[in-house]
């Protein structure tokens, strides 16, 4: 409120309510562990204390310190001496041992010191150990049953000795007392009822699809293929994640679309990718720069395969339905129609990402495959193609080449040594979709898999129940 007055702020400030803190110090509600720094502890003790992390470089911490005026130079000079780093040294020393000695004596009963070390690694254990205790430092190792001091490491632990026929029998029934009481505290997991693969399945009748038709997109038949869990995670259930690689995906088709449809020049591209840019957002301005330089690269890879395509460009994004069988659709879009020497359909998919099909891949590719299967029971009549001639993966990103695209192409179906291979393909993947259980594979895409935190055969998934 410009030009208010002093009385107008000071009525303000005077009706606002805040809540008071203090940092006067609070006795603990119950039973607790103080964390407090070896300053802090001074005066106080407990019958058991840990202290933690004594390593060298942080205890002793020979950091120089000092005040912003150099009063300790000045002291130092003021009573005839000079300045010496290695005497700071040695009073850093003399200061970090007495704080040591502060924490190591805070304890009545018992004191544990860590500290960790190791061939393979540049962390050391401070001096100050072996002065406590000369030649009396147990060495702690990490084996395959050791676990965090956490509940659910605890709870798992626990399980883990009650499920083992190997273990002795008290040690399972004391690990089942436990268990008991922590279900009957309420921790997560304790409880049986909770345990992964003892609980019922919820639903064991087929997954069920609209007007019972099954339709299919040729990249869902890839997805399937690779693995059933991650399909339905992302279709059925809504797992699949958003990328930045896919916000630039869909900018390089749109622009694709308006190259081939006009053929302008790179300069007028330029402008269209100018007047969408500043929507996009790629998390930072100096990656949205990179990521600008990289869609001009891919246009210009396009545009210079496109002006040299020898075949017909028949339709773009153009969508298409085609009837397998009964209760069966192949449903989707294609990025480009074209049309051969031989009249033939030739379906070309648009690839803009990082990883490219090995060539013996090639020819049983699930997506090109099922692309040509739609073109051979009629999806592109209406041109007047009904037969395939082949179909396309055109590597415009790193796959490709580093100033010219890639195009992977996979033979037509009448050339194949087994022409039915994708009519078959599309049946087993039908059958698949519409049943009840679904399997998780490892493939090579389960690094950057979106539902991998449910999947059973990935290490983020262990949790699940």
């Amino acid at each position: 409120m410009p030009r208010a007055g002093a009385e107008v702020f000071l009525d303000d400030i005077a009706s606002q309510e805040i809540p008071g803190d203090t940092l006067a110090e609070r006795a603990p509600d119950g039973d607790a562990v103080r964390i407090l720094t070896a300053h802090r502890a001074k005066g106080l003790e407990w019958d058991v204390v840990v202290v933690a992390g004594v390593q060298e470089g942080v205890w002793p911490d020979l950091r120089l310190r000092g005040s912003m005026l150099g009063v300790e130079d000045l002291v130092e000079l003021a009573q005839g001496g000079q300045p010496n780093t290695a005497s700071l040294v040695s009073k850093l020393v003399a200061e970090e041992r007495r704080l040591f000695y502060v924490a190591a004596t805070r304890a009545r009963k018992k004191l544990v010191v860590t500290a960790v070390g190791g061939e393979d690694t540049d962390e050391r254990p401070s001096r100050f150990l072996a002065e406590l205790m000369p030649g009396a430092v147990e060495t702690a190792t990490v084996d395959d049953r050791a676990r965090w001091l956490s509940m659910s490491a605890l709870v798992a632990d626990l399980r883990s000795a009650v499920t083992d026929a190997t273990r002795p029998q008290k040690v399972r029934q004391k690990a089942a007392r436990h268990l008991a009481r922590l279900a009957a505290a309420g921790v997560q997991g304790a409880h049986p009822n909770d345990w992964y693969a003892l609980t019922p399945i919820s639903d064991d009748r087929p997954l069920g699809w609209p007007d019972d038709v099954v339709r299919i997109s040729p990249s869902a038949v890839e997805s399937f293929t690779k693995c059933g869990l991650r399909w339905l995670l992302e279709t059925a259930v809504g797992a699949a994640g958003t990328s930045t690689a896919q916000g630039l995906g869909n900018v390089i088709h749109a622009l694709a679309v308006l190259a081939a449809t006009d053929l302008p020049s790179e300069d007028l591209l330029g402008r269209r990718l100018d007047d969408i840019w500043g929507e996009l957002d790629f998390g930072g301005v100096w990656f949205n720069r990179k990521q600008r330089q990289v869609a001009e690269q891919m246009i210009a890879k396009f545009l210079r395969w496109h002006k040299e395509n020898p075949r017909e460009l028949v339709a773009l994004e153009e969508s298409f339905t085609a009837i397998v069988a009964e209760g069966v659709q192949i449903k989707g879009r294609v990025d480009r129609v074209e049309r051969d020497a031989d009249g033939r359909a030739v379906i070309i998919d648009l690839k803009t990402g990082s990883s490219k099909p090995k060539a013996g891949e090639l020819d049983r590719h699930p997506q090109l495959g099922v692309y040509q299967l739609a073109a051979l029971l009629g999806a592109f009549a209406r041109h007047g193609m009904t037969e395939p001639g082949g179909a396309a993966l055109l590597q415009v990103g790193k796959a490709g080449g580093k100033n010219e695209a890639l195009e992977q192409g996979q033979p037509a179906l009448a050339d194949d040594r087994d022409p039915g291979w994708a009519k078959d393909l599309v049946d087993t993947v039908a059958t698949g979709m519409s049943g009840p259980f679904f399997q998780a594979k490892v493939n090579d895409g389960c690094r950057t898999c979106a539902a991998k935190a449910s999947c059973p055969v990935n290490d983020n998934g262990g949790q699940v129940c």
